[in-house]
């Protein structure tokens, strides 16, 4: 069984209880097993620490009506990036967002997974006697019977 430890995120959440109780739980319950994680959630508690010590700056009282008056007393207007602007103009910028790459890599799996099984019924069908179909589909419903049977009495007991 493969142990999937905690992202930073969800340890800082975790530290904070800003996370779900479900997640709470989950994490709590993987802490009780996991010392490595222990410790970066004590690193992350010392950095937390060590912060709400710091001393908090108050910005200058005119800082606002400085910046205010410069923004208005500028001429020229507020650059844009060139990317985003070729972006804009892209054709093919109005159907990208449908198509990102997390949907092409599932449609990908799925169709591997599809073909993957598909292979399998057809192997399975191509093997099968037409003149014993009936017993092959007897014989095969009785093993699933046993299979069933036998789980069903190990998680019983």
């Amino acid at each position: 069984m493969t142990i999937m430890h905690p992202k930073d995120q969800e340890l800082l959440r975790y530290l904070n209880k800003s996370c779900s109780e479900l997640e709470y739980h989950r994490i709590a319950r993987h802490m009780k097993a996991c010392a490595p994680c222990r410790g970066r959630l004590a690193d992350f508690l010392d950095v937390e620490l060590m912060l709400d010590q710091l001393a908090v700056e108050q910005a200058p009282a005119e800082l606002t009506d400085r910046v205010m008056s410069a923004l208005r007393s500028s001429d020229r207007p507020l650059p844009v990036r060139p990317a985003l602007e070729a972006q804009a103009s892209s054709p093919r910028r109005k159907w990208m967002p449908y198509w990102r790459t997390e949907l092409l890599h599932g449609m990908v799996a799925m169709a591997a997974t599809f073909l993957f099984i598909i292979s399998g019924v057809f192997g399975k069908l191509t093997s099968l006697d037409p003149n014993r179909w009936e017993a092959d589909v007897r014989t095969g419903a009785l093993q699933l019977f046993h299979v069933v049977e036998s789980v069903s009495r190990q998680l019983l007991s």
